[in-house]
């Protein structure tokens, strides 16, 4: 027996903004005891809110960002977004919905980003991500992500 997985990544538009903002809460829900908890508390009280909303609706308007959804049948099953200034891009966020982790969505989130990053004239994609993010870590890395320093306090909490 054999079966497909065919999943669709493209851009996100001003009519998925509410199944982007969704996804990324459900994301955040599932890390919980992974990240400390009242920066993932802060994280969803804030995208839950109506000027986070517009905040990605005003991301949409800017030809620097890339935004990028990735959907399953109906459902999204994951999401990115960054930017891209002269040559160099930034993945700000990368998230997939706890039911399609480890079935290729987040390699394929990323090398959309890449491939998008690189056909507006980034040289270097960038990227930061918490050390208890192992599996998420070793994607990059395997997708050619070199280590290059640490940030301090990275959750902004004292």
């Amino acid at each position: 027996m054999f079966l497909t997985v065919i999943r669709m990544i493209r851009s996100v538009t001003q009519s998925d903004v509410k199944e982007f903002v969704q996804c990324y809460i459900q994301v955040f829900t599932t890390l919980y005891g992974t990240l400390p908890d009242e920066y993932v508390t802060k994280q969803i009280t804030e995208a839950s809110t109506h000027e986070f909303h517009q905040r990605v609706q005003g991301l949409l308007d800017n030809e620097y960002n890339i935004l990028l959804l990735s959907q399953q049948d109906e459902e999204v099953s994951g999401i990115a977004w960054g930017n891209v200034k002269e040559d160099k891009a930034w993945l700000g966020f990368m998230g997939v919905n706890e039911p399609f982790r480890g079935k290729g969505v987040g390699r394929a989130l990323l090398n959309r980003f890449i491939d998008e990053s690189v056909a507006r004239g980034a040289r270097k994609v960038s990227l930061d991500t918490d050390p208890s993010l192992v599996p998420a870590i070793r994607l990059y890395e395997s997708e050619g992500f070199r280590r290059e320093g640490t940030v301090v306090n990275p959750h902004g909490l004292e």
